[in-house]
């Protein structure tokens, strides 16, 4: 795959000093889905209207299917769909003249038939002839989505797409993202609901206090830096946990029923037959093992706390 955004020593500066974004570098890969995590105040949005022309940057270059973003603004932004986290529409319009005279701004000729097709996806066919006033605050989201849409993108940044809002517009949501994947849209996704993230991404971005932390393959993210734990359930609580197990780091439970040992996904060695040994040495009694996977929340989680350091 090559790369249709590509972000070069990105910097935002605002009035008053504050840096919203220091030298970013990014590649965004043709048919991916990137997800971009970041605490509040990250720079998440600062990076996508910045790269959607919305935001002028200070320095560094931004290009969108090899159009750079302020010297050939037009042909860069009509690659590019926005789905913003604020519902701004006219309460007044209708909902298809709504979509239609976005798709018009980008200098698209008339498609009802495609239009159609994304209501529908979208549940709002029938709500097609109804002024935007009438809509609940879930079904103003959904038109927003459609008219990121209209003119057909190439690139989609949703940003913060299903904040807020009903499980069933979701679940529509995410169909319709795995549709745009199969016809090689690139969609880029911020979100506060990091297990979307790893259910549908490609590779995870983590940006903090302006800067990129990371950007990697979901799987191999997972994989590197994941850790799993073991719960071992005992027979009978115990009150301290015994020195011959200290090399163990083993955290016990107020209840003292249950040991948890914390080992990388990654070791050559677990040391967990040794630890089952020195359990049954120390005449410690096993009822369950169980084991957990670390989720992409807890590297995202510690990964921010590593850069806030």
């Amino acid at each position: 795959m090559s790369a249709i955004v590509q972000v070069r020593d990105l910097q935002k500066t605002y009035d008053g000093g504050f840096e919203a974004l220091k030298r970013v570098n990014l590649d965004i890969e043709e048919g991916e889905i990137l997800a971009l995590l970041g605490p509040n105040g990250a720079g998440k949005t600062t990076l996508i209207s910045t790269i959607c022309g919305i935001t002028t940057p200070t320095s560094g270059s931004i290009s969108v299917g090899g159009h750079d973003v302020i010297d050939d603004f037009r042909r860069a932004r009509r690659l590019v769909g926005l789905v913003p986290q604020e519902i701004n529409l006219e309460p007044f319009e209708f909902v298809m003249n709504t979509v239609r005279f976005s798709r018009g701004l980008f200098g698209k000729g008339r498609n009802d038939a495609y239009l159609e097709q994304i209501l529908k996806d979208l549940s709002l066919w029938d709500k097609r002839g109804g002024r935007i006033a009438e809509l609940s605050g879930g079904m103003k989201r959904r038109v927003l989505i459609a008219k990121a849409l209209s003119h057909e993108p190439r690139v989609l940044f949703l940003d913060e797409p299903t904040a807020g809002v009903d499980v069933e517009l979701r679940k529509d949501m995410w169909q319709l993202v795995e549709r745009l994947r199969k016809d090689g849209v690139t969609i880029i996704l911020t979100t506060h609901y990091i297990e979307e993230a790893e259910a549908i991404a490609d590779r995870v971005g983590v940006i903090n206090k302006g800067e990129i932390l990371l950007i990697e393959d979901k799987a191999a993210l997972m994989s590197r830096m994941g850790q799993k734990e073991m719960r071992i359930e005992l027979t009978e609580s115990i009150e301290t946990v015994p020195e011959s197990l200290g090399d163990y780091d083993l955290v016990r439970s107020n209840d003292g029923r249950v040991l948890t040992y914390a080992y990388q996904t990654t070791s050559t060695r677990t040391g967990i037959t040794s630890l089952l040994k020195d359990l049954q040495a120390a005449g410690i009694g096993l009822r369950d093992v169980q084991t957990s996977q670390s989720s992409l929340e807890d590297i995202f989680v510690n990964l921010v706390k590593e850069s806030a350091k």
